[in-house]
């Protein structure tokens, strides 16, 4: 029989999650901009690219969470009926919350997933197509993910073999220990 004895809480508050995002959007799509301005097939802005922006962003926020929900059950085995989504609006997140404790080791791996695939086609896409708009939803894709990232820095101290269970009601975890009785 095994018992779980809570080590810690890890915690990102609403507040500076939000405020650090922005900053981290705006700084990340003025480079991403000026990375396509100095590349020599840079294309000057269409009546297109505005509508593009605006579908490619539409699309990256749920594609991001779903991404989330593929590194649970890739990562961590989580069977579909513990994964659910939702936005947090208190804090205008959407989120990916899993019902039931992965390892440390699973929950690194499960929140990187998004930045891995949509920060580098993004960035990708950017690279071969330089224009304005692909330099800011890259921007915005690189930028979705810091909380991830910061979740992961937060966790950085703990063994790969404890074990995480997302906060139901804020933005975190809580990191347990498992005790063979």
């Amino acid at each position: 029989m095994q018992a779980q004895s809570k080590l810690a809480e890890v915690r990102v508050s609403k507040l500076a999650a939000n405020i650090v995002g922005t900053l981290l959007t705006i700084l990340s799509c003025v480079i991403a901009v000026f990375v396509a301005h100095l590349l020599p097939h840079y294309m000057r802005f269409a009546d297109w690219h505005g509508i593009a922006f605006l579908v490619s962003f539409l699309v990256l926020l749920p594609v991001h969470e779903v991404l989330h929900a593929a590194g649970l059950r890739i990562f961590a085995g989580v069977p579909l009926r513990h994964i659910k989504f939702g936005v947090m609006w208190r804090a205008l997140m959407p989120y990916c919350h899993c019902t039931v404790p992965i390892s440390v080791h699973a929950y690194r791996r499960m929140a990187l997933l998004p930045l891995w695939i949509t920060g580098s086609l993004s960035v990708a896409a950017l690279l071969a197509f330089p224009a304005d708009w692909l330099g800011v939803f890259a921007g915005f894709a690189v930028a979705a993910c810091v909380g991830d990232v910061w979740m992961v820095i937060k966790l950085r101290s703990f063994a790969d073999t404890l074990l995480v269970q997302d906060s139901p009601s804020e933005i975190g975890c809580d990191v347990f220990s498992t005790i063979t009785l």
